[in-house]
């Protein structure tokens, strides 16, 4: 099961963080964002849990980045949630 991590970054300095498991919930959080008027930026995470590495231990497999804007936000959202 996949962890979902949002953190937007205020024009005014706060930060507000979103974690869950639902991705649906996540989904109708991310196309909710005022992007016009109060977020500067925000950070993504998708984390897949743990699993065997190269090196033969186990590591935290994740895709995650910043955006500026809810297009290539909503875009990445669902390239990291495409199953292979």
């Amino acid at each position: 099961m996949n962890n979902y991590t949002l953190k937007l970054y205020k024009n005014n300095g706060e930060v507000e963080t979103v974690r869950t498991k639902k991705k649906k919930r996540f989904f109708r959080i991310l196309r909710m964002i005022d992007w016009q008027n109060h977020i500067k930026n925000a950070y993504l995470k998708i984390s897949y849990g743990k699993k065997k590495c190269t090196e033969g231990c186990l590591c935290d497999f994740y895709n995650d980045g910043y955006y500026a804007n809810k297009e290539d936000m909503l875009e990445t959202f669902k390239y990291f949630n495409e199953e292979k």
